[in-house]
């Protein structure tokens, strides 16, 4: 459908890496590939840093088999192969949720093999998130995740800096801000 009603949305899309170099050079901040929906952007934004979701660019190719097995799903070599093409060059860091486990093989090869990745961060999550236990081990997880960023980053995440950001992602950007 040609109507225009996703072109703005498209237009983000195609252009999420010119975004994030020029946010990048713009700011002299930290760009990070989240390999995950469930990634806590938040912790990412207060730290002053940029997450970049990793996706799929539905292209043929060939550069993955010597990292993941072939038989690993299209978007586990299509995610590793964004990386080693070079598509996320201007990213120090990836961080991936909990996932499954080829996908937990993607990551592992980003980690070793993307020439731009400095750091990485794992963030397991509750199998049984109905579990009583669930929002207390996650809650303990994005702690340490918080930690990590804190020591990585050598400035505080206070709790009032994490309620400001929430607060900015529950709200849609200003369209100016975004492309």
């Amino acid at each position: 459908m040609a109507d225009g009603l996703f072109d703005q949305f498209r237009n983000w899309y195609e252009k999420r890496h010119d975004y994030a170099r020029d946010w990048k050079a713009r700011t002299g901040g930290q760009v990070v590939a989240t390999m995950c929906t469930y990634t806590a952007e938040e912790l990412l934004i207060a730290a002053g840093m940029l997450p970049v979701r990793v996706l799929g660019a539905h292209e043929p190719q060939n550069v993955t088999e010597p990292h993941i097995f072939g038989m690993f799903c299209p978007f586990c070599r299509d995610s590793l192969a964004q990386g080693l093409l070079g598509r996320f060059d201007y990213a120090e860091g990836v961080t991936l949720t909990q996932s499954c486990i080829q996908y937990r093989q993607t990551f592992s090869s980003w980690r070793s093999n993307v020439p731009s990745v400095q750091w990485d961060y794992y963030v397991p999550m509750p199998n049984d998130v109905q579990s009583p236990h669930a929002r207390k081990a996650h809650h303990a997880e994005l702690q340490s995740f918080r930690t990590f960023l804190q020591a990585l980053t050598g400035k505080e995440l206070t709790d009032a800096m994490l309620r400001r950001r929430w607060r900015w992602s529950m709200k849609p950007p200003p369209v100016a801000s975004v492309v």
